[in-house]
């Protein structure tokens, strides 16, 4: 009987965070093929994201399962030798981390939110035999890299954005919140500079400074969803909303904390939230404005990098002509260099540039969607069933598992043709 192709995904799929869902989403996938392939799951640490016990439990026999494999390996002093363990491997990381596992090693990024990556990642990323990215800025952002010598990545790269699961039912998560407003705005971020969320929440409040009907919601943190973040995220988001103007009449309304997938889902609910809020420097796809553009909430966004992916999509026009229209409000923005206390070694370094949204054009949208909201409900209503069609969750899967077959396929048939060789030889003998 043929042996099964050994494959080992890397990532973090016990956390909360953009990567995490990424790792979930591709092992989800790799999962519904374990009827062709011997899976394996090394589980890591996003940061100091949230784990959650979920998660473990859901893929706790992967992993154990891998843990295993992995202690016949292991030598007197605790290294492990993985060589000719795996087949084929899948490591969901930023590309410095990549590392030859296999003859088939595959990168999974979301890249960065910036113009260009590091010098350091094409040696890296030219260590994998291809790359799958999130987005199509995220696909250019590596792209336009280059080493100290010129030499570009050279390996080939696939575009596979996240997927929307239809399959979770909202509920009413804000009926205790007290939420007194009636028109409200909604922004889902984690307090990193590339968020650019002090400069988001001081223009929304110096814009609706005087008005006693409007408010924003707010889910964030600061690294994770622990009892000190969020005191120490309240505290921040107090002192700043106190510097910009302590007797606002707009209301801020602040969530924190380890929601379940369907009270995160239920966030984004256009009953309560009229419209959704970034002006962030850059996304290497956006995950919340995904959901709530999903959801069919208005967006106002700054109009570069990888939402663009999904906020603009293909229309007919009157004569027939397909177009790609823009179905958010568009915020004008700069490129410019990353501010020097922004930069991370080996991430964000020394000449990469991302977007700085303007003020001006900012406020302009949040002006005009309180007066105008009814003016995109169409645009609204046309791209939340274009993106629960065409990034269905169930169609991105699809998509991960023909790409994952192509991959395996070459494997199966040296398996075979080398089976067919040694029963070949033992006939001879016999």
């Amino acid at each position: 009987m043929m042996n099964k192709p050994r494959v080992l995904l890397v990532g973090p799929v016990c956390n909360l965070s953009g990567y995490s869902e990424h790792a979930r989403t591709l092992l989800e996938s790799l999962i519904e093929m374990e009827d062709t392939i011997d899976l394996y799951v090394q589980d890591t640490q996003w940061s100091a994201s949230t784990r959650v016990s979920k998660y473990l439990e859901k893929y706790q026999r992967l992993i154990n399962k891998t843990t295993q494999l992995f202690n016949t390996r292991r030598d007197a002093e605790g290294r492990i030798n993985i060589a000719g363990l795996f087949d084929c491997t899948y490591q969901v990381k930023p590309p410095n981390e990549f590392q030859q596992m296999s003859e088939n090693d595959v990168g999974v990024t979301a890249a960065l939110e910036t113009t260009f990556a590091p010098p350091e990642w094409v040696s890296k990323c030219n260590l994998m035999k291809h790359i799958l990215v999130v987005s199509e800025h995220a696909k250019k952002n590596l792209k336009n890299t280059k080493d100290e010598n010129g030499v570009g990545i050279s390996t080939p790269i696939t575009v596979i954005p996240f997927g929307h699961d239809d399959t979770i039912d909202c509920i009413d998560i804000y009926s205790d919140m007290n939420i007194t407003t009636e028109f409200n705005f909604l922004s889902v971020l984690q307090l990193a500079p590339r968020k650019n969320f002090d400069n988001m929440l001081r223009w929304f409040v110096e814009e609706f400074k005087d008005d006693e009907t409007v408010g924003l919601v707010v889910k964030t943190h600061m690294q994770n969803n622990s009892t000190l973040d969020r005191h120490a995220t309240k505290n921040r988001i107090k002192a700043l909303l106190d510097s910009v103007n302590s007797k606002r009449k707009c209301k801020i309304y602040f969530v924190h904390g380890n929601l379940t997938e369907q009270e995160m889902t239920s966030l984004y609910n256009p009953e309560y939230i009229d419209c959704y809020i970034t002006a962030t420097h850059g996304e290497g796809f956006g995950i919340p404005v995904f959901n709530a553009a999903c959801s069919g909430i208005p967006i106002i966004a700054t109009n570069w990098s990888g939402h663009l992916d999904f906020l603009k999509i293909p229309v007919e026009t009157r004569t027939g002509k397909k177009i790609i229209k823009s179905h958010f409000l568009k915020v004008d923005y700069d490129i410019k260099p990353v501010d020097q206390q922004h930069l991370m070694p080996g991430l964000i370094t020394e000449g990469c540039e991302w977007a700085y949204p303007k003020e001006k054009s900012f406020k302009k949208t949040l002006r005009f969607i309180r007066k105008n909201k009814e003016t995109t409900v169409d645009d609204t209503e046309n791209l939340s069933k274009y993106l629960k069609l065409n990034f269905n969750i169930q169609k991105i899967k699809g998509k991960y598992k023909e790409l994952i077959s192509s991959q395996i396929r070459p494997l199966t048939v040296q398996q075979e043709e080398y089976e067919s060789e040694i029963n070949s030889l033992l006939d001879d003998l016999i």
